[in-house]
């Protein structure tokens, strides 16, 4: 009987634990009473970052934003006149194909993000001392403390920390963005980045067409099928009118809509804003740890109580 009426004492009290309303004006009066405390922890916090943010470097952005350039049917060759037998417009169907695809706007984002053109244009514009710029001396224009640079790393470092491509998917405009110290020479390279990329774009396809041109005109010389030739020579044309464009057109890839421009005002550090925020987050947390205390103060009495009731 003893141990049934311990065991109905131990639920009584679990379920009064559990049963017990939360008495949120002990919350309250509990913060109140803190409330100089948390004001004074939060503003001496948001000051320490607030003078922490002078030591920070100073960036700017700059922008120029483009226009996909929509590849249209290269001079009037398409599959769909089939004037050779079967086989040869399957033919013509796979050069064409190649040439204009169905996802072109994925196409062309991931080759100006590729490894291959960020390397290029590193190389082409010299900026390794810009991506490494804590380790160039910029008054005997060498590297300090026998540093070597890592191209591969310089690729990674220009893609994350200062070069930055947006795609708007619902009207297929693009913005790129250059961080860096001198806004001067983010605008410069901003703009620079599109050129290179439409001339890098624009001789890539010409190489393209140059090989493919060389190979139907080797086919050609070894047939005598007059089917087989006709369907040659729309080929060959098709190539030819992909260089002629090419070579007239100087943006080629993607348009300049708006051309980058030396920003008048800094991106980072945003002192005022991480200055609220961390006002702000300091406030919170605060708060969180003092309504924590009385959680655990109202539990560990909880537990006492229990043991208390358990002994007896």
């Amino acid at each position: 009987m003893s141990e049934i009426n311990n065991q109905n004492n131990d639920n009584n009290v679990m379920s009064g634990i559990i049963d017990e309303e939360i008495d949120l004006l002990e919350y309250v009066t509990k913060i109140l009473n803190n409330k100089y405390r948390i004001f004074i922890i939060s503003i001496f916090s948001a000051v320490i970052v607030y003078g922490l943010t002078h030591f920070m470097p100073v960036k700017y952005e700059s922008f120029a934003r483009l226009a996909m350039v929509e590849i249209n049917e290269l001079g009037g060759v398409s599959p769909d006149n089939r004037r050779a037998p079967e086989a040869i417009t399957l033919v013509e169907q796979d050069f064409i194909t190649q040439t204009i695809n169905d996802n072109h706007q994925d196409r062309v984002i991931a080759r100006m993000r590729s490894s291959k053109f960020t390397l290029k244009f590193i190389k082409d514009n010299e900026l390794l001392p810009v991506i490494f710029n804590k380790n160039w001396d910029k008054e005997r224009k060498q590297w300090k403390a026998d540093f070597e640079p890592n191209l591969t790393l310089a690729s990674e470092k220009f893609k994350q920390e200062i070069c930055r491509i947006h795609r708007y998917e619902e009207n297929n405009l693009m913005i790129v963005t250059i961080k860096l110290g001198d806004p001067q020479l983010a605008a410069v390279i901003a703009n620079k980045f599109v050129k290179n990329f439409n001339l890098y774009r624009r001789t890539s396809d010409m190489n393209s067409a140059d090989k493919k041109i060389a190979f139907l005109r080797k086919t050609l010389e070894q047939t005598d099928f007059l089917e087989m030739q006709k369907s040659l020579y729309r080929l060959i044309e098709a190539q030819l009118v992909i260089k002629m464009l090419a070579s007239s057109k100087e943006q080629y890839a993607v348009e300049i809509l708006d051309p980058a421009i030396p920003s008048l005002y800094k991106s980072s550090p945003a002192k005022k804003k991480v200055t609220v925020l961390t006002f702000i987050g300091v406030f919170m947390l605060c708060i969180i740890i003092i309504i924590g205390q009385v959680v655990f103060k109202r539990i560990n009495a909880s537990i006492r109580l229990y043991r208390k009731n358990h002994n007896a």
